[in-house]
């Protein structure tokens, strides 16, 4: 099991890389209810990038503060999660279909150090 913090100091928020999947504790998000974070599988992480561009997204819920996102976004027909607040130091997960509750998630943008390192662990266990 890899440990990974990412984020700031103001939103830590930590990674796991477990034997099947990928546990993202977002810490306490103002705007999710997402106590128990994300356990996604690398079955359902269908391509990995990093920094920019970022999406150009339409907020459903949550902060789109300048170059600060948190929350649900819909771009391109698909709800997406994001969780930064620097878009040059982000890891997107292009999801399959991934549900988180009522949606079906298909990209998470979410703030980390060292993207590329964060990027490259995760894609020697996606299969």
């Amino acid at each position: 099991m890899d440990y990974l913090k990412m984020g700031n100091q103001n939103m830590e928020r930590k990674i796991q890389l477990m034997e099947t999947y990928v546990d993202i504790d977002l810490g306490n998000s103002p705007f999710l209810k997402l106590d128990k974070g994300l356990q996604i599988p690398y079955s359902s992480i269908k391509g990995i990038t990093t920094g920019r561009p970022i999406p150009n997204a339409f907020k459903l819920y949550g902060a789109l503060l300048g170059g600060m996102r948190n929350g649900l976004f819909r771009s391109n027909g698909g709800y997406q999660l994001h969780f930064f607040e620097n878009e040059l130091e982000t890891l997107h997960l292009d999801l399959n279909s991934f549900k988180v509750g009522l949606f079906k998630i298909s990209k998470l943008i979410i703030g980390v150090e060292n993207p590329e390192e964060i990027s490259k662990n995760i894609s020697e266990r996606v299969k």
